[in-house]
């Protein structure tokens, strides 16, 4: 089985309102204009725009850079600053403010109950241990006394990689009780589920989503914009890589192609030639006449913004009639140990841009300590996404304080800043910088690791290359 959850798209979703929010007698003021709970004032505070030089890996670090305009980032729902603070800073914003706790689903004395959202089966499944992986980090925290007393219990829901399997996961999820959400899967199906978890008031931690659907009051996309992970791409091919012929192989979703076309157009303004831009389709295992094409037309090096499965065979494919480029990966697509082995070999020397880096990575000492479900160095990375997760939802309960309500989380999350260390386990991050101050609903800043593929064949391993920047 393979680790991770493809990247295709989703069409837009309108917003709803809340009654459980609404019904809290005017607690949410503010809340439609994406201010803060009671316009409770963002945090001032700032860092320098260049934080310097990484604590781990050395070298010049870039700060978040400026907030994307028209067709540079996604749509949120309410006013957005000039910019985010410039560089990472490790502090939660203004702390516990006294806010009205709100709906307290899913909330007792002792307990929380989360659902996490991925595909344990479909086109793309994530491996089987991610129950546990899932749970990991929580019950580490367990051992640390907890949040404010309570411990946090997580319940995978599959979605089946599909947007109706998302649906009907949500009505469970629903009827189970869930006081808040994380999802990871594709674009499309990440969409909705946004859609239906904003209908029914639960705050969501949003991975990816399509690029044009407007951020809702109570999401909170920590991930990475695929338009802005396409320009960046093409700025790593041109200036690190520093290749002139490249290629896009994408999947057969109109909605994923705002991604494609503004990596094509930033490949060209960089001078580079792109020698093929072609689509597939993704529920195809074959893909003979795509890697003649792609050997005939050359490309150093092809963003390969296909699902898991997809992208093992094609580079397979590929390889075997000796066509070997630099395969590059965007953010959360196929930048896992488990699909390395299936592999064998043909995806040697591929990058990823991702939100953590290589198992190796010093940072992860605590996660590799405590996380032993993954069983071997193949089946265990994708924990890395669930520890994030985990440290992300984790700062903002804490932040909550014990009155821990639906609006005092999102209140928390609407000041939520993030840096390197874990507020609640003291901890090295496991996922980038957030800054949602001011009303930001999207909270990374582009910020992404690059990895690369160490090794070969069945003893290949992703290992983290360069740290957190947003441009390369």
């Amino acid at each position: 089985m393979i680790a991770a959850a493809a990247l295709m798209t989703s069409a837009c979703a309108a917003r709803f309102e809340r009654p459980d929010v609404l019904a809290q007698q005017g607690a949410d003021q503010g809340l439609g204009g994406d201010q803060g709970l009671g316009g409770v004032p963002a945090d001032q505070g700032g860092a320098p725009a260049d934080p310097g030089t990484s604590p781990v890996l050395g070298g010049p670090q870039p700060g978040g850079g400026p907030q994307a305009g028209p067709g540079g980032g996604p749509r949120v729902t309410g006013p957005q600053p000039a910019g985010p603070r410039q560089g990472p800073r490790a502090t939660t914003g203004p702390g516990p403010v006294s806010v009205p706790a709100g709906s307290t689903t899913g909330v007792t004395a002792t307990t929380v109950k989360v659902g996490f959202f991925v595909p344990k089966t479909g086109a793309a499944p994530v491996p089987p241990t991610i129950d546990a992986q899932a749970q990991n980090y929580f019950d580490y925290v367990r051992t640390k006394g907890g949040i404010h007393g309570r411990n946090v219990e997580v319940t995978i829901y599959d979605t089946g990689s599909t947007e109706a399997g998302a649906r009907a996961a949500v009505q469970q999820a629903l009827a189970d009780g869930i006081f808040a959400a994380v999802s990871l899967d594709r674009i499309s199906v990440e969409g909705a589920l946004v859609t239906a978890l904003h209908k029914a008031g639960v705050p969501h931690l949003i991975n990816q989503m399509p690029h044009e659907m407007a951020i809702p009051d109570d999401g909170f996309y920590i991930g990475t914009d695929q338009v802005n992970n396409g320009k960046q791409i093409a700025d790593y091919m041109a200036h690190t890589l520093k290749v002139k012929k490249v290629g896009f192989v994408g999947e057969t979703d109109p909605t994923a192609y705002p991604a494609r076309d503004a990596f094509v157009a930033r490949a060209k303004a960089n001078g580079l030639e792109v020698v093929h831009n072609e689509v597939v389709n993704g529920m195809d295992n074959q893909f003979l006449a795509e890697a003649q094409k792609l050997k005939n037309d050359g490309a150093e090096s092809v963003w390969l913004y296909v699902a898991p499965n997809n992208a093992i065979n094609i580079s397979k494919e590929t390889d075997s009639i000796g066509y070997h480029p630099v395969w590059v990966s965007s953010s959360i697509a196929w930048g896992f140990n488990l699909v390395l082995t299936p592999a064998a070999g043909a995806l040697d020397g591929a990058k990823s841009f991702s939100p953590w880096g290589g198992l190796s990575d010093a940072r992860y000492a605590t996660f590799n300590r405590v996380n032993t479900e993954g069983r071997t160095q193949q089946d265990k990375d994708i924990g890395l996404a669930a520890w994030g997760f985990g440290q992300v939802l984790a700062a903002a309960m804490k932040a909550a304080g014990p009155q821990l309500g639906r609006n005092s989380f999102r209140h928390a999350m609407q000041n939520l800043r993030t840096g390197t260390t874990d507020v609640v386990t003291g901890a090295a991050m496991c996922w980038p910088p957030l800054d949602f101050t001011g009303g930001k609903r999207y909270g990374s800043g582009d910020r992404t690791i690059v990895m690369t593929v160490k090794g070969s064949g069945a003893d290949s391993v992703w290992a983290t290359e360069s740290d957190y920047r947003s441009r390369y």
